[in-house]
């Protein structure tokens, strides 16, 4: 089959969109399928316009751009590489780059299928003029991508109970992967301890550094934390500004308390993950939380999630069964619940292996997503 991937960003590119497009071409790639993606050059500017990455062929074409990533307007399309296509899938009908190549494909006569996501999901945002506007938006590029793709994907079934519900669209599920790598590895945490010399116990953040992933709240619920464990810290482990963070971590004197790493490895962060008790996934709105693959990784791992309950969250996470669920921005309830989790092993070890069960690996998810291809 020959497969055509769309979407705004691609390798090197690194974020939960563009990891999730990799790892599904690239899987579909290995089952034998002849696999592209089109994305734009934004990101890749010193990358060709044309080349193969681990089986992929990419090809990326000039756009242009209006502030924000979903604003992306593709000046080109690679029309030969659609029409010959089996079938052009398209990730998030809040890209208006993926939404009008999808729209050109259609034209061409080549079946659709759209990735929908983050649906109706900016009510809540706390940026006054995106919550006003973005509304707006979300529903045209909402009707467009309906009219164009001939089936629905979700990752959420949030999601999906929007769609079913509100808008009357039949929808299929098929959530995120993760690599074998993770579900095969030994157990890393020795590795990660000695080499960062990190031998508290602590929780781990994993993701973009950014206000809308509560990073901050986070850092408000340690300096809570601190004075009822104070041997206790958080690892904050992922890409982005790191200096509003530490500010805040010593304008709370807890310095002792949080740990900043950065962008890391996939063997680091698997270690962190194996030497953490928990992972905690802190945002504060819906439209950042579709379906957080760095979920599935913590519980590939045999980890408890303790997260706020926004977007797709609360659809996985489980009260008590797999993690804790916390209102978002309430650090008095994140830091209780980080005290809970951390003083009960038993317990940490029950929810973790519990989302175990709710795990598949990338290669399940590419059989399962060609299967739907052929509906």
């Amino acid at each position: 089959m020959r497969i055509v991937h769309v979407c705004h960003h691609y390798w090197p590119v690194v974020g939960g969109l563009e990891n999730v497009v990799k790892a599904l071409a690239e899987s579909m790639a290995g089952l034998g399928h002849e696999v592209h993606v089109v994305a734009s050059t934004y990101g890749a500017e010193g990358r060709p316009k044309e080349e193969m990455v681990n089986g992929v062929y990419v090809h990326r074409v000039k756009a242009m751009r209006l502030g924000y990533p979903d604003l992306t307007y593709p000046l080109d399309h690679p029309e030969s590489v659609l029409r010959n296509a089996d079938v052009v899938h398209g990730h998030s009908q809040n890209s208006l780059f993926t939404v009008k190549i999808i729209e050109e494909a259609k034209k061409l006569g080549v079946k659709t299928v759209m990735y929908f996501m983050a649906v109706d999901a900016f009510n809540d945002h706390p940026n006054p003029l995106i919550r006003l506007l973005a509304p707006y938006y979300g529903k045209w590029m909402l009707q467009r991508a309906i009219e164009a793709s001939d089936v629905k994907l979700v990752r959420s079934r949030r999601d999906q109970e929007i769609l079913e519900r509100k808008y009357r669209v039949n929808t299929v599920y098929v959530p995120d992967g993760v690599s074998e790598e993770l579900l095969k590895k030994p157990d890393m945490a020795n590795e990660f301890r000695t080499k960062h010399g990190i031998h508290e116990p602590f929780v781990v953040y994993i993701g973009r550094l950014h206000i809308l992933k509560g990073v901050n709240v986070l850092i408000k619920a340690m300096s809570i934390v601190s004075k009822e464990m104070p041997e206790l810290k958080a690892v904050i482990i992922g890409p982005g500004d790191q200096r509003p963070f530490r500010e805040l971590v010593h304008k709370l004197g807890i310095e002792k308390n949080a740990t900043f790493l950065g962008f890391v490895d996939e063997d680091t962060k698997i270690g962190a993950l194996d030497a953490s008790i928990a992972l905690i996934l802190p945002s504060v709105c819906n439209y950042v939380e579709v379906y957080p693959m760095v979920i599935s990784e913590a519980w590939a791992r045999g980890k408890p999630v303790i997260a706020s309950a926004v977007g797709g969250v609360p659809y996985r996470v489980k009260h008590g069964v797999n993690g804790f669920l916390f209102k978002p921005a309430d650090a008095r309830e994140l830091a209780k619940l980080i005290m809970i989790i951390a003083s009960n092993e038993g317990l940490a070890k029950r929810m973790g292996e519990t989302g175990l069960s709710e795990v598949f690996s990338w290669e399940e998810i590419a059989r399962k997503s060609l299967e739907v291809y052929a509906l």
